[in-house]
Parts: C-alpha cells; sequence; structure tokens
C-alpha cells in the first residue's frame, strides 16, 4: 500500500503581540509664519486618523523648512514603525542616537525604541542587547516576556511571567504568547476575562454569549475581535471566526490586519478565489502595511501559483513562506529539495511535523529507506495524539496516517469515517480512503471511491490502478480489470498489474480472466508458474461449463483458442485433447 500525503496550503494572518506607544516626548516647535500654522494640518490628525503616509509627508516638509529638531526624526521613526517599515523606523531611530547632547529621556526611550525595531525584525539578540540597556518598566517586560519565547528560553519565559501584571497590556501579552504556542483557548480564555472583569457587560459563559459580549466591546478593546477571531481560526471554527470578525470590521472596514483574515476564512469556508477577491481589496500599493504577507497569501489562494517568483524571497521574512514553499516542492515531485528547505529549522508547528513526515513519506516511496518510514509515522503520531490537534481535522487525518503506515487499517477508518464528510470531493482523501477499504475488504465502497477521483496524475498512478482492478476481480467484475491490463499494456506498472489480475481472478474463479492474465505473463515471462496458471485457469473454465453456468461454454472456448495459440506450449495438447473430447461427448460447442 502507498499513502499519498496531503501537503496542506497554510495561509498566514496576523498576530500583534506589542503594543507601541508614541515616544515620550511630543513637545512641538513652532515653524514658519502664523499664516502657514492656520493653512497646515496638525501632525496629530494625521496620527488619529492613521495615515501615517500623511503623517510622514508633513514631517519631510517641515524638515525641508528647515526643522532639525529632535522631535521630528522621532515621529519619523514612530510612523515608519507603523507602516509595518521596520528597517526605515530602525534606521530613524539610531540616527536620533547618533545626535549629540541628548536629553536623558529620549535616551531612555530610544533603548526600547530600538529594541522593539530589532524585535519585529526578527533580530532577536540585538533586541535583547538593547532592551537589558533600558530602564525598568512594563513594555520590558512585555517585551522580555516575548523574546523569552522567540528565543525557547524557558526559565526567562517563566521569570518574566511571573512580572506580568493583572493589566490589559500585560494580560494581552500572555494571550499572545499562549496563541503563539498553540495554546489557543487559553488565548481567548485570557481575552474573556478582559471583558467580564472589567464589567462592560454581563454574560454567561457559553460561546455564543461570548460573541455577543465582544460585540458591545468599548471601542478601545474593539480589537479583541480580531485577536479572538485569530484563535478561532486556528481551532478550525471559519463560520465563528468570520462572525466575531464581522464585528470589527464594521467599524473598521479598511483593515489590512482583519480582511486579510477574513480572506483566509473564506479561503477554508469556500476556495481560493473567494479569498482572492476578498484579499485583492488590501492588496494596493496605498496599503504598505502587511504587503509581504499578502504577496504571500496570494500565492496560497492561487495553489501555488507563482509560487517560485514570490516565495523564495519571503523565506526569512514570513515563517509560512518556507512551509508553503516546501509544499510546493512536494506537489511538483521534489521530495529532497523540500527536505533542504524543512532541515534547517526544527519543528514547532504541527504544519512543520506533518509537512516533515509527507517528505519522509514521499523518500521512503522513492528510495525504499525504513528511516524515512519510521520518521513518518513517528511524526504523524505526534500530531495526532497531542492535545491540541486530536480534536482537529488535520490532527485526524495525521492519526489515520500513522496507523496506514503501521497498516493498521481498521483503525485508519476509524479516523477517515469521522473527518468524510469534509472531504467527499477530496482526490488525495479518496485514494488513501479507498486503500483503506480495500485492505479490509469493503471493495464495493472502495470502487465507489476510486471512480470519483478526478486527478489524473492519481489515476494513472500504479496504486489507483492497483486497487481499482482488485475492487473489479471482487466484486465479481473481472473483465473490466482485463481492460486495465489491455489499456496499460507496454508501460512499467503493466506486469504488476497482470500478476495481480490473474491471482485475483484465478483465487475468485473468474478463470477466464485469469486465463487471459497467464496467458500474457507466459508470453512476456515464460516461467513455468505463469504455464501453470494458465494450465489451471483453463481447466476452471472446463469445471464451471461442467457445470452449466452462464457463459461457461463460450469462456471455455476463448480459453482453449489461448493454449492453441501461435505460441503453443509443448503441453498444451495434453490439456487440450480431453477438454475437447469431453465438450463432443456432453454435446457442448467449443
Amino acid at each position: 500500500m502507498r499513502i499519498f500525503g496531503h501537503v496542506p496550503n497554510c495561509p498566514l494572518f496576523f498576530t500583534k503581540i506589542l503594543s507601541r506607544s508614541k515616544p515620550a516626548t511630543d513637545s512641538r516647535a513652532s515653524t514658519g509664519s502664523s499664516s502657514a500654522k492656520r493653512s497646515l494640518p496638525e501632525l496629530e490628525d494625521f496620527v488619529m486618523k492613521r495615515d501615517y503616509v500623511g503623517a510622514l509627508t508633513m514631517l519631510e516638509f517641515l524638515k525641508h523648512e528647515g526643522n532639525t529638531e529632535v522631535w521630528a526624526e522621532i515621529w519619523s521613526a514612530w510612523c515608519w514603525f507603523h507602516l509595518g517599515e521596520y528597517r526605515h523606523a530602525l534606521d530613524a531611530y539610531q540616527q536620533v542616537r547618533a545626535r549629540e547632547n541628548l536629553d536623558t529621556r529620549i535616551l531612555d526611550n530610544l533603548d526600547m525604541d530600538l529594541a522593539v525595531c530589532y524585535f519585529y525584525l526578527g533580530m532577536y539578540k540585538e533586541s535583547q542587547e538593547a532592551v537589558e540597556k533600558a530602564p525598568n518598566c512594563a513594555l520590558k517586560t512585555r517585551l522580555t516576556f516575548h523574546l523569552a519565547h522567540k528565543r525557547g528560553d524557558e526559565d526567562s519565559l517563566m521569570r518574566a511571567h511571573s512580572s506580568l501584571r493583572d493589566v490589559p497590556e500585560d494580560q494581552l501579552s500572555l494571550a499572545s504568547v499562549h496563541y503563539l504556542r498553540a495554546h489557543y483557548q487559553e488565548a481567548i480564555d485570557v481575552y474573556k476575562k478582559l471583558l467580564l472583569d472589567r464589567r462592560y457587560k454581563r454574560y454567561d459563559k457559553d460561546d455564543m454569549d461570548w460573541i455577543k459580549a465582544l460585540a458591545h466591546s468599548p471601542s478601545q478593546y474593539m480589537a479583541l475581535n480580531v485577536y479572538v477571531a485569530l484563535c478561532y481560526y486556528k481551532l478550525d471554527y471559519y463560520d465563528v471566526s468570520q462572525e466575531v470578525l464581522g464585528v470589527y470590521l464594521a467599524q473598521h472596514p479598511t483593515s489590512t490586519v482583519a480582511g486579510n483574515l477574513k480572506a483566509c476564512n473564506l479561503f477554508r469556508l469556500y476556495n481560493g478565489k473567494a479569498a482572492e477577491n476578498e484579499l485583492k481589496q488590501i492588496s494596493s500599493e496605498q496599503h504598505t502595511f502587511g504587503q509581504d504577507l499578502v504577496k504571500h497569501n496570494l500565492v496560497v489562494f492561487r495553489n501555488g501559483d507563482g509560487a517560485l517568483k514570490v516565495l523564495p524571497e519571503l523565506v526569512d521574512v514570513v515563517p509560512e513562506a518556507r512551509l508553503n514553499l516546501a509544499g510546493y516542492r512536494l506537489r511538483a515531485g521534489e521530495p529532497v529539495e523540500a527536505r533542504a528547505l524543512l532541515e534547517p529549522l526544527l519543528p514547532t508547528s504541527p504544519l512543520h511535523y506533518i509537512l516533515r513526515a509527507v517528505v519522509a513519506v514521499r523518500l521512503y516511496n522513492k528510495t525504499g529507506d525504513e528511516e524515512q518510514m519510521k520518521l513518518a509515522q513517528q511524526s504523524f503520531h505526534l500530531v495526532g495524539s497531542s492535545a491540541s490537534e486530536c480534536d482537529t481535522i488535520p490532527g485526524r487525518q495525521c492519526m489515520a496516517s500513522s496507523y496506514f503506515l503501521a497498516a493498521q487499517f481498521e483503525e485508519v477508518l476509524v479516523y477517515l469515517n469521522s473527518i468524510k464528510s469534509f472531504f467527499v470531493n477530496d482526490d488525495t482523501f479518496n485514494i488513501n480512503y479507498a486503500q483503506a477499504k480495500v485492505a479490509t475488504g469493503f471493495y464495493r465502497e472502495a470502487e465507489e471511491c476510486l471512480l470519483s477521483i478526478q486527478d489524473e496524475g492519481i489515476r494513472s498512478s500504479f496504486t489507483y490502478l492497483a486497487c481499482l482492478c482488485r475492487c473489479h476481480v471482487m466484486n465479481k467484475d473481472a473483465h473490466l480489470a482485463w481492460e486495465i491490463c489491455v489499456k496499460t499494456a507496454g508501460t512499467p506498472d503493466s506486469f504488476a498489474l497482470l500478476q495481480l489480475v490473474a491471482n485475483d481472478s484465478y483465487r475468485m474463479g473468474q478463470f477466464l480472466v485469469a486465463a487471459k492474465a497467464f496467458h500474457m505473463l507466459d508470453r512476456l515471462d515464460g516461467g513455468p508458474e505463469m504455464w501453470e496458471g494458465l494450465r489451471g485457469a483453463v481447466c476452471g473454465c472446463a469445471q464451471a461449463a461442467a457445470a452449466g453456468r452462464h457463459h461457461a461454454a463460450a469462456d471455455l472456448r476463448d480459453a482453449l483458442a489461448l493454449l492453441r495459440g501461435s505460441r503453443v506450449h509443448p503441453r498444451a495438447e495434453n490439456i487440450v485433447r480431453p477438454i475437447v473430447k469431453w465438450a463432443q461427448q456432453n454435446r457442448i460447442p467449443i
């Protein structure tokens, strides 16, 4: 048996993990004439509208007008950061740091600002060095907490965890780390507590009332809808995620974060086309924030179209880009290249473990290396038995795959039957499901499943053809199996298919097809086993004719013709003569 590993696509969404506050100094300098003041909008107007491009334009104008005060450069860095241009923000803060005679308060905040920029750029070592120079503050505690998670330092993580306070900012950071560690229900519990403890509105604790509570949350907590929607997305509750997200989108319809998540939900609920249409609304040049993620997800929604152009440059920018590029390589039949992409990183997510397992299966199919089989089985079992994944659809697929590789097909069907309704038209699921059905003797159901498959790559594979031939024979339609053998004559798999059909047909008493298959094998191989099989099949046809079975006489005539063919076996006449004599005596026309 051969398992066709399902290579998952993974669209990426956003998780906000730090709340940036504006720089410590907000003093404003007077520049230009009083008439210019009256005609120009205030910087605060742009910031309140989240028009960071407009704010940067104004700051550039002030700089052009001769304003060289430090606050303008700090605000420029702040705007770059909120546009998602963390490298520009870092450069701007470093330029401020290079100034002489800076106020002590500005210097203290700069260390913190630099640490945050380094963090968002994935430069965790530099971020750790910068944050250690910063004075103690609540933001330092939260950033230290996140750095400990990113660096895998469990001792530092627990110390920072114990320093978190029962305030919204710290609790949101706690929820974020829960999310990043795949503890999605724990993250939801934190968000729920934030609402209920602050007594914005009393609700029962069932899920639907909880969703209503989110809908009535104060404006400063409206982003909780996005965070909760992210958690429900990861728990595969896409419809619930969409419902919660709608509350936020009603007030912020142009949000890049929420729009991207909505597209991901549509991808899971419907198809890539619906998701792409949603994502196009936030993929224009005026939305610079999150464009790497948007480009990444468009590749996923288009089923890998443009993957080799877009994903390689995002491998070290968007974590899922490496995994999706590995998945693309797998679907292109390049498991070695996929393994090269996955090897540099230890698996930390279910998707990474699944990809590693599928790569190992493909390599086993290619090389027969038992170590790869063992690695695949362990990886699938690890995901399927984990507390966070055991009740999800991918988790059950993984457990089924683990049992499949162990040839425990009754257990495979337990898991696949529980999720069958979600994969009615999924060809990869159907081929695996059909193999398990064949292995457990449910040939009629297996045949129906196989015939529903549309993918030509699967339909032309030996696994598919072998399973379908066996089903035809076991369902008393051996002539259909023989037609498959005729169509595949001359292919690398034709000899193995003929052997399968010959032996299965003989065992099931469908002797004419068995005779045809053994006759063909005898011509191709000429071994004594093939001749003995042919002789036995012809005798079986004679026995069926003696029993008076329907069409038995015609079958016997065709079987004898095989023995009298152009390549006559030396001992063929010893079988033909007594059968013909017996048929004449019993007036059976042959």
